[in-house]
């Protein structure tokens, strides 16, 4: 007697099983709290990743700094320290400027007041430098200076700032939707590797990331933890950070991170109070910590400032760019071109920008998920109302923020409500950030509401962690408008480069790749298919905003890595007061700041009372110098003339015989020869690509 044949399972069977039985392991391994918020692996493990990958990069000096320029004039064949991409010239505001006058704080071991001016300038104020100053304290990214060789410095100065943004970012995401890290993730890196932040990449302009994050963390858990002190870390965060953004004093950047944070927390506050399980005492309670931690920041802040109040005076004193004011409504159709033009943001790699805008950084533009997902958005608004009869307050906030933005930027004459508001303080290309903010807010609210089952669901922090609730997937029609949406902006954007015959078209054809991800990302977003849509926005993200900004292995320093700095310096060694101008382009200017010269060149923040007072005795050329500037010398005769060949550059005419020049002046650099009868070459040095002079001023 033959036994029954036994049954086995098929092949598919088992992939089907060991599937379902790796997702459940994952749901454990991600399960949150019994508060709703993540548990600690998920909370801590995509952070410390990132800040191990910061501290090999620290440690090995590696940065994404563009003075790598100034290989191009001195250096000869492929620079060694290039690791990876290439050095951006229009960066100049990082390796020209504030470089320079990083190494120049260096040389002069990190006064408050740096001498490089006649006068000095309060370096507690100007560019974000390192000082022996209590007001480090609240500045960690140049705190490396102070204790780290200048390569190490630079590179604390580079990372800390985006790791901030990053994990913050990151945290506000997983916080929302607590089971999802890989998503949270994904987004935080695509929201660094926007050209938003990648063109303007500075402690200066990301921070404010960081700070607006940090805060929409600190709201939430405030609300949601079971356990006081989550709330009270997240909000002394948020103060510190707070006072960190401030000391930037670059008010455009901070004004769209605070549109996005104050709107959105208060969508998550009103939503709080409207839950009928919860006392409104114990919801304001909650923010006492919120609270305190502002009030620190504010008395930090005002102390800092009535300390340096000559300073601050002397800064909104300006003609540029004082109190500089935006008019709403001041956007044409060439900037809402370029607000939607980052599927061709590769071609600004290449220096294209040719209809877009005047160079690479004020081109720059967010990924637009935000605006691709309202669709979405406004599809789950509806069904929570119709269903629940509750009003989503966080993703109305968030609807509420971009019709503000785009109201902005094209409906005028309601300036008196955006002064109100501070959105004047910004320009149309500075605020386009809160786009990027909004991309994350947006993707962590739908993915919440999703995973939640939208319709079903209830309020959020009332579910626990053992209810799973069934999820809901946006309608495949919904979720294709998202997709019409990207791919017509991508054709008016292509319609209006083309009528322009714009080179952008051609200098990269990565858009078509860009578009197509983006489309396929808003859908996979909307469709609950959540990392597979972070991954695509990522993914896009790579491509236009990855290969911005180099990596470099340490610091071109014109003072020891080149000939003619090290000749300067000897004389600056020999003669420490000796006074130097500069005569030429960017070479002579940056190179008597890192050498440590006292010269009537480099960018001021304000204008040095005592160095103007000896240029222009008289003061009737105030309205020239009395900005935010570049101060550059050039071969002039008599008295120094000024020119303002744009609102940011001073040129000064020099002549060795002018009565300034007699009094005040004892040596010139100059990157041409210059013929003066009160001139003597002291020096000819040829390096690489560059001649430099160095002349000494014959008293008459």
């Amino acid at each position: 007697m033959t036994s029954p044949t036994a049954v086995r399972p098929r092949p598919d069977s088992r992939a089907t099983a060991a599937w379902i039985r790796a997702g459940a392991a994952w749901q454990r391994v991600v399960a949150p709290r019994p508060s709703g918020l993540p548990n600690l692996l998920v909370l801590v493990g995509f952070p410390v990743v990132a800040l191990l990958v910061v501290v090999v990069l620290v440690a090995l000096g590696i940065s994404g700094n563009s003075s790598g320029v100034y290989w191009q004039s001195f250096g000869t064949g492929a620079d060694p320290d290039l690791l990876a991409g290439r050095p951006q010239g229009i960066r100049s505001d990082e390796w020209l400027v504030q470089s320079s006058w990083i190494i120049s704080q260096v040389r002069e071991g990190f006064p408050v007041v740096n001498q490089s001016f006649p006068g000095g300038m309060d370096a507690t104020i100007q560019n974000d430098l390192p000082t022996w100053d209590w007001s480090s304290v609240f500045r960690p990214h140049v705190v490396g200076f102070l204790f780290l060789p200048l390569d190490q410095g630079m590179a604390v100065r580079w990372w800390l700032p985006v790791l901030a943004a990053l994990v913050a970012a990151y945290v506000f995401a997983v916080t929302v939707m607590p089971r999802r890290p890989v998503t949270a993730g994904a987004l935080a890196i695509a929201l660094c590797l926007s050209p938003m932040i990648q063109w303007w990449f500075l402690p200066t302009t990301i921070w404010p990331v960081a700070w607006a994050f940090t805060g929409l963390t600190a709201v939430l858990w405030a609300f949601r933890s079971s356990r006081r002190w989550p709330g009270i870390v997240a909000a002394a965060a948020t103060g510190y950070l707070t006072v960190t953004m401030v000391m930037s004093i670059y008010v455009p950047y901070m004004v769209p991170a605070a549109v996005v944070l104050v709107a959105i927390a208060i969508g998550f506050l009103v939503e709080r109070l409207r839950t009928p399980a919860v006392p409104w005492r114990r919801t304001l309670l909650r923010l006492v910590p919120l609270a305190v931690a502002a009030v620190g920041a504010v008395a930090v802040i005002g102390v800092w400032a009535l300390t340096r109040i000559d300073t601050i005076r002397a800064v909104l004193g300006t003609v540029y760019p004082g109190q500089r004011l935006e008019a709403t409504g001041a956007s044409d159709f060439g900037a809402v071109v370029s607000l939607f033009s980052a599927p061709f943001q590769r071609a600004s790699q290449f220096g294209v920008v040719q209809g877009l805008s005047v160079n690479q950084s004020e081109a720059a533009a967010p990924l637009m998920i935000a605006l691709f997902l309202v669709p979405a958005l406004v599809w789950v608004f509806v069904v929570q109302l119709r269903r629940e009869r509750r009003t989503d307050w966080p993703v109305l906030a968030t609807g509420a923020v971009l019709v503000l933005l785009f109201a902005f930027l094209l409906v005028p004459h309601w300036d008196a409500l955006a002064h109100l508001l501070l959105l004047d303080r910004s320009t149309d290309a500075r605020l386009r950030l809160a786009f990027d903010l909004l991309g994350v807010v947006a993707v962590a609210l739908l993915a919440a509401r999703l995973d939640a089952g939208v319709g079903r669901r209830r309020p959020l922090g009332e579910t626990t962690v053992d209810e799973v609730p069934a999820p809901t997937r946006v309608p495949w029609v919904v979720a294709g408008y998202g997709a019409v949406l990207v791919l017509g902006s991508v054709v008016v954007v292509y319609s209006s480069l083309h009528a322009q015959s714009s080179p952008v078209l051609g200098a990269s054809h990565a858009w078509r790749y860009v578009a197509l991800l983006l489309a396929v990302a808003v859908v996979a977003l909307a469709r609950r298919w959540l990392a597979a849509g972070a991954v695509l926005v990522l993914a896009a993200a790579v491509v236009v905003g990855g290969g911005v900004n180099p990596l470099y292995r340490g610091v071109f320093d014109l003072a020891t890595q080149t000939t003619a700095g090290r000749a300067v310096s000897d004389i600056v060694d020999e003669h420490p007061d000796a006074r130097w101008v500069g005569i030429g382009g960017y070479v002579p200017t940056a190179m008597l700041l890192e050498t440590g010269a006292h010269s009537y060149n480099g960018v001021q923040t304000y204008p040095p009372e005592e160095m103007w007072q000896e240029i222009d005795p008289s003061g009737s050329q105030e309205q020239i110098w009395n900005r935010l500037a570049n101060v550059n010398w050039l071969d002039g005769d008599g008295d120094p003339k000024l020119f303002l060949p744009v609102r940011d550059q001073i040129q000064v005419g020099f002549d060795g015989c002018s009565s300034f020049a007699q009094r005040n002046v004892q040596y010139v650099l100059a990157d041409q020869q210059v013929t003066d009868q009160c001139l003597t070459q002291v020096r000819k040095v040829t390096q690489g690509a560059e001649s430099l002079w160095i002349y000494q001023v014959e008293r008459r």
